[in-house]
């Protein structure tokens, strides 16, 4: 389901990209040719491409923040469970050794 949400954020962002490249010179080229109708239409869209293409990136920027978060959390309980299997293979060699040391 994660996966999901990702998929669709990337592409709503996407479609507010070819949004605002559809739109700015269709802006720009009304406002030179005075045609205050269309200009007030493609600066709307122009302001909606850019907001929406800031919540979805807001948005996925936090999810990913989190999965980091989740990552880094496993990752040190990883290195705690091997430093912990490190101190046990360290003692078990220490053992062996004192045990032919008392062999001999």
């Amino acid at each position: 389901m994660k996966d999901a949400s990702k998929l669709v954020l990337f592409t709503i962002m996407a479609m507010s990209i070819v949004s605002l490249i559809i739109s700015m010179p269709t802006l720009i080229v009304t406002m030179l040719m005075g045609i205050n109708y269309l200009a007030l239409r493609a600066l709307i869209a122009v302001i909606m491409g850019t907001v929406i293409f800031t919540i979805a990136w807001v948005i996925l920027n936090n999810q990913m923040d989190k999965e980091l978060k989740k990552i880094d959390k496993e990752l040190a309980e990883h290195k705690l469970k091997m430093e912990q299997l490190d101190k046990e293979f360290v003692e078990r060699q220490q053992r062996v050794a004192d045990r032919f040391k008392n062999l001999r």
